[in-house]
C-alpha cells in the first residue's frame, strides 16, 4: 500500500509538470519567456470570443491549427469589440458575470493546453460610452473592475491584462467619471493590477504614438501594447516603424506588442476573407519586422472576418482559404507566418 500511495504520488507530480509547461510567462529584458524559455510572440486578435458561447467555442475550436502554424497568443477584451460588445460587470464592478467569467476561463485553459498565451483586456470604448449597455458609471467603478478581473484571474499564468482597447479612442471621452484619454490614468490602473497581482504582467497602449511613448516609459507598465491604423498605412508605418520610434523617444528596452493591425484599415477587404495582393504584402510585412527586432511582437487583426458583425457579417476565427474570391479566408498570412519562422 505504501509502494501504491508513492508511486500516485511521483505520477501526479509529473502530471502537474505537464499542466504548468510552457504557463509560466515572464519578462527579461524584451523577451517573454515561458518556463525559462524564451517565448517569441505571435498572435491574432478575437477582440469578441467571450460575448457569447459560439464564439468561444468557434475559437476553441481551431487553437490546434492556429499552434501548427506557430500562433502562440490570442487576444479578448471582456467588453468585447465592434465585432459585439456588452459589459459583464455587475455591482458597481465588484463582480464579473458568472458565464461570460466560465467563457473567459474556458478559453484560458484550452489556450494553457496548447502552451498559448491570452491577452485579456479590460475596457472597450464603446461599450464605456453606451448608456443602455455599460453597467460602469464612476470612477470607483472602473477601479474595482480592474481589481476584479486581477484577483480573478490569479493561478492563471498564460495571461497578459491589456487595460483598454485604443486608450485614445475619442468614444471614451463618453465616459465622463472616468479619463481614460490620460497616459497616466491608465498607468493608474496598471499599478492597480500590480497591487492585487504583483506578479501580473500588465500593458496599455492605442494608436496616438506620444501616448504611447508616456505609457511605455513608465515603470509599472510591462509591456506596451499599442495599435496601428489606417494612417499609419498611407504614411508606411508600419509596426517595424513603430518599435523603432518608440525606442528612440525612450522607452525602455521591454516588449511591444501590435495587437490590432491596421485597425478599421481592414474592414476595406470585402467580401470577407478576401485581400488584394497588396494587402496581403502589407500584412506580410509585419511579420518580417517583427522578425528583424526580438523586442516587437504582431498580432492579425482582420475587421471583417474575425468582427464581422460591425458590418453585417459573421464572426469568424477559423483560417479558411487562400484570400481570394474563389477561396476567401486568412491561411495565406498563417502558411507565410510558418515558412517564415522554419526558415529561421
Amino acid at each position: 500500500m505504501k509502494r501504491i500511495k508513492i508511486l500516485l504520488s511521483v505520477i501526479l507530480f509529473i502530471v502537474s509538470i505537464g499542466a504548468t509547461s510552457g504557463q509560466n510567462l515572464s519578462i527579461h529584458g524584451n523577451q517573454f519567456y515561458a518556463d525559462g524559455k524564451v517565448f517569441p510572440m505571435w498572435g491574432l486578435r478575437a477582440a469578441s470570443a467571450t460575448q457569447n458561447e459560439r464564439n468561444t467555442d468557434q475559437l476553441i475550436s481551431v487553437l490546434d491549427e492556429y499552434k501548427k502554424h506557430g500562433l502562440n497568443a490570442v487576444s479578448v477584451y471582456l467588453q468585447g469589440s465592434s465585432g459585439g460588445y456588452s459589459d459583464p460587470f455587475q455591482h458597481g464592478g465588484k463582480q464579473l458575470s458568472e458565464d461570460h467569467l466560465k467563457r473567459l476561463e474556458r478559453i484560458i485553459e484550452q489556450c494553457q493546453n496548447h502552451s498559448m498565451v491570452v491577452i485579456v483586456g479590460i475596457f472597450y470604448q464603446r461599450t464605456l460610452a453606451s448608456d443602455s449597455i455599460r453597467n460602469l458609471h464612476s470612477k470607483r467603478d472602473i477601479f474595482n473592475a480592474v481589481k476584479t478581473l486581477t484577483k480573478a484571474l490569479k493561478g492563471h499564468e498564460n495571461v497578459i491584462i491589456n487595460i483598454a482597447n485604443e486608450q485614445n479612442s475619442f468614444y471614451y471621452q463618453k465616459f465622463t467619471p472616468f479619463s481614460f484619454n490620460e497616459a497616466k490614468n491608465i498607468i493608474k490602473l496598471c499599478k492597480r493590477v500590480k497591487r492585487f497581482d504583483k506578479n501580473r504582467i500588465v500593458g496599455a497602449g492605442g494608436y496616438n504614438d506620444s501616448l504611447n511613448v508616456l505609457i511605455g516609459k513608465s515603470r509599472h507598465v510591462d509591456v506596451l501594447l499599442f495599435d496601428t491604423y489606417s494612417g499609419d498605412v498611407e504614411k508606411n508605418q508600419h509596426s517595424g516603424w513603430h518599435y523603432d520610434y518608440f525606442r528612440k523617444m525612450g522607452v525602455p528596452d521591454k516588449p511591444m506588442i501590435n495587437v490590432e493591425m491596421f485597425g478599421g484599415w481592414t474592414g476595406q477587404f470585402v467580401p470577407p476573407g478576401v485581400y488584394t495582393e497588396e494587402g496581403k504584402k502589407l500584412h506580410t510585412q509585419e511579420i518580417e519586422e517583427a522578425l528583424k527586432r526580438p523586442g516587437l511582437h504582431v498580432h492579425l487583426h482582420s475587421n471583417v472576418w474575425m468582427q464581422g458583425p460591425s458590418e453585417g457579417y459573421p464572426t469568424r476565427y477559423d483560417l479558411a482559404g487562400r484570400g481570394t474570391e474563389e477561396d476567401p479566408g486568412i491561411r495565406w498570412w498563417f502558411d507565410h507566418l510558418k515558412n517564415s519562422l522554419t526558415k529561421e
